[in-house]
């Protein structure tokens, strides 16, 4: 009888077959009789269908890999009952409780089934306000949000270039927005005004280096000189890469030392060597980034200046709403 069964099992799933051959080929000639806009309409809708992943189901395995104390570091661990639908866990080192959570950027944070929808607003680059309004939450928390999100990439300028490599620097004016009170050698001025970008005085010094595969470095530059530019980027360089930059003299000896084809494009004279090397793809980056900040963000405080530069390597490598949720994590 199990032999019968298995065949007419094989009949059936063979019959199914069939049926879903002939309606995935009514669907795709319907598909292609679609406008743009009807086919997104039906995009969302398979999407909504799909089965969403809570953050403790995304990040539980983060922690399981490598599960530890927070406070001391034991692997000792003791699971030890559930707040809600958490799981929290006891050191049997130090006998403190935590869960997945604690410790990291997204400590202490509530209302995390809104998380991914937040994450997604920041994949589009929206406003505070924006995203406030979509989620459905204060623009406090929306800050607060924003800011626990990234900080653990800020800084993180760990990306190996290599191939045809294009770097420059560039500078905004240092910014107090959002304090209530300034420092005595910054006096208030309209925004976006009163800096004379010929002395470098005032202002905050960025390296931005970007490569042919989309790999990206913005290190913040204590100052905008030789030595400072060297212990920001040569460890990021991979040898016999082809470094293209400005007539500035400070990649000469980088490129040296990295054993890099260097082609220098000086003082704008020369805009494409050999129709392939230019630095016009970090320039429209920096371009966008600069574009970004003073005008839809409306200029940000120094102070922040990080989170927002490892916010605009996160979307020019196109993460999605649950690899910044990770990148997050930490």
């Amino acid at each position: 009888s199990i032999l019968i069964n298995e065949s007419n099992l094989l009949k059936v799933i063979a019959m199914n077959t069939k049926s879903f051959v002939g309606k995935l080929n009514q669907i795709s000639k319907a598909l292609f009789s679609m406008t743009p806009a009807q086919r997104e309409i039906v995009h969302q809708s398979i999407q909504a269908l799909d089965t969403e992943i809570s953050t403790d189901e995304l990040i539980q395995p983060l922690f399981e890999a490598s599960a530890q104390c927070p406070y001391c570091n034991s692997s000792q661990l003791k699971k030890w009952g559930k707040s809600g639908t958490i799981q929290r866990y006891r050191c049997k080192g130090c006998l403190k409780t935590f869960n997945n959570k604690t410790n990291t950027p997204l400590a202490h944070l509530h209302k995390c089934h809104l998380w991914e929808e937040y994450a997604r607003c920041m994949m589009l680059k929206l406003t505070l306000r924006e995203s406030a309004d979509i989620c459905g939450i204060n623009l406090k928390t929306a800050f607060l949000w924003r800011h626990r999100f990234l900080k653990a990439q800020a800084g993180q300028n760990n990306d190996k270039l290599s191939g045809i490599i294009e770097v420059d620097e560039f500078f905004l004016a240092y910014s107090e927005k959002g304090s209530n009170t300034l420092s005595h050698k910054n006096k208030p001025r309209k925004r976006g005004g009163n800096i004379d970008k010929r002395t470098k005085e005032g202002q905050v010094a960025v390296l931005l280096s970007i490569d042919r595969s989309n790999h990206m470095i913005n290190p913040i530059l204590s100052s905008d000189t030789t030595a400072e530019i060297a212990a920001n980027f040569t460890h990021n360089i991979v040898e016999d890469s082809v470094l293209c930059s400005d007539g500035s003299w400070s990649y000469v000896a980088i490129a040296k030392e990295k054993k890099c084809d260097h082609k220098r494009l000086i003082n704008g004279k020369v805009r494409v060597i050999d129709k392939v090397y230019h630095i016009q793809t970090v320039n429209g980056a920096i371009a966008h980034f600069k574009g970004w900040v003073n005008g839809k963000m409306k200029g940000v405080a120094t102070k922040y200046l990080s989170n927002y530069l490892a916010w605009f390597r996160e979307s020019n490598a196109k993460l999605d709403k649950q690899q910044i949720l990770i990148a997050a994590y930490g």
